[in-house]
C-alpha cells in the first residue's frame, strides 16, 4: 500500500481537491491518499466545494487537519501545492512541489482550471506509481483500436478463443449484441474489453449470451478481468438476458477461474471440439443463471 500526502498551509483548497481526486483515480486497495496543512483553517473553501461538486466529487463534510509526524508515518510521498517557503517539509519523505494558484478568494470561473489541473497532475502520479483504479465504462468506436489489440493479444496465447486474426470493425459490431459492450480503463489507458454475442436466432433463447472478456497482458492481476465481468453481468441483467454462458478451452486456467468466481457453473466439456493450430481442443461450458430475470413463473 503506497500513501501519498498532500499538503499546504490551510488544507483548505488545493490539497483537499488533490486527495478526492487522488482517491477518485487510485486503487483503494494499492495507495492511499492523505490531505492536511501545518496551519488548517476552519473548513474548506467554499467555493473549493462548489468547483468539485460540479464534477461529481463531494468535499461538504471535509476537515482541515494538521500534519502531524504521526500522520505522516510510513507515507511514500509528500506533494506541496506551491506554497514556498510556507509549505510542509517532512525529514527524510521525498518531496514534490505542484506551482498551483490558492482558489481562496477567486470566484468560480477561476477555481475551474485549478480543480482540472489538479486533476491532470493526480492522474499523472497515479499512472507514475501504476496504482490506477480499474474503471469500466461502455466501449466507444473510438476505443476499436485498443479493442483490437488486446483481441490479438489473447489471439496470440492459443488458448484464449479459436479465431486466429483479428475481425475488421463491422465483422465485430455485427457479431456482438449492443447492449454490454465494456471497456476496461487504467487511467485513460483501455487494458480490457468485453463483450456479449447472441447464442441463438430462436425467439425462445433471446435472453442467453454467450460472453467475451479479454484482458491486456501489461494489466494481469490487477482485478480488470473481474471487473469486466461484473459489470457485463450487470448489463446483461439491465438488458434482459437471463442466461449468460461461456465456452473456455481446458488449458485456460485463468479464464476458467474468472468465470466460476463470478458465480457460472461448469455444465459439461465438450471433447476435440475443434482445432487451434492443427491441434484438437477441449473446450469447458460454463453458465451463468440470474437470479433476477426471468424467473417468474407464467
Amino acid at each position: 500500500m503506497k500513501t501519498v500526502i498532500f499538503a499546504c498551509v490551510h488544507n483548505a483548497g488545493r490539497s483537499q481537491m488533490a486527495a478526492a481526486w487522488f482517491g477518485a483515480l487510485a486503487d483503494p486497495a494499492r495507495a492511499r491518499a492523505i490531505s492536511a496543512g501545518t496551519a488548517p483553517g476552519p473548513h474548506v473553501h467554499p467555493v473549493v466545494v462548489d468547483a468539485m461538486r460540479e464534477v461529481g466529487v463531494d468535499l461538504a463534510g471535509a476537515t482541515p487537519r494538521r500534519l502531524t509526524d504521526d500522520l505522516a508515518a510510513g507515507a511514500d510521498l509528500l506533494v506541496t501545492m506551491g506554497c514556498g517557503e510556507a509549505c510542509p517539509h517532512v525529514p527524510g519523505l521525498r518531496r514534490d512541489d505542484w506551482p498551483l494558484p490558492d482558489p481562496k478568494g477567486r470566484p468560480l470561473d477561476e477555481v475551474r482550471p485549478i480543480r482540472d489541473e489538479v486533476r491532470a497532475r493526480v492522474a499523472r502520479l497515479v499512472a507514475e506509481l501504476d496504482v490506477a483504479r480499474v474503471r469500466v465504462e461502455p466501449m466507444q468506436a473510438a476505443d476499436w483500436d485498443a479493442v483490437a489489440r488486446i483481441y490479438a493479444e489473447g489471439i496470440a496465447t492459443g488458448d484464449a478463443t479459436f479465431e486466429t486474426a483479428v475481425p475488421t470493425w463491422a465483422a465485430w459490431d455485427a457479431g456482438h449484441v449492443a447492449a454490454g459492450r465494456l471497456v476496461a480503463r487504467l487511467g485513460d489507458d483501455v487494458v480490457g474489453w468485453a463483450a456479449m454475442s447472441a447464442v441463438s436466432g430462436r425467439c425462445v433463447y433471446a435472453g442467453v449470451a454467450e460472453v467475451s472478456v479479454y484482458v491486456a497482458t501489461r494489466a494481469h492481476r490487477r482485478g480488470v478481468g473481474r471487473a469486466l465481468l461484473a459489470a457485463l453481468i450487470e448489463a446483461s441483467e439491465a438488458a434482459g438476458f437471463w442466461t449468460l454462458q461461456a465456452g473456455v478451452m481446458a488449458e485456460n486456467a485463468a479464464s476458467l477461474t474468472l468465470h466460476r468466481g463470478a458465480g457460472f457453473r461448469e455444465v459439461g466439456r465438450r471433447e476435440r471440439i475443434g482445432q487451434r493450430d492443427g491441434r484438437w481442443r477441449d473446450v469447458i461450458l460454463l453458465e451463468r443463471r440470474s437470479p433476477r430475470v426471468g424467473v417468474s413463473d407464467f
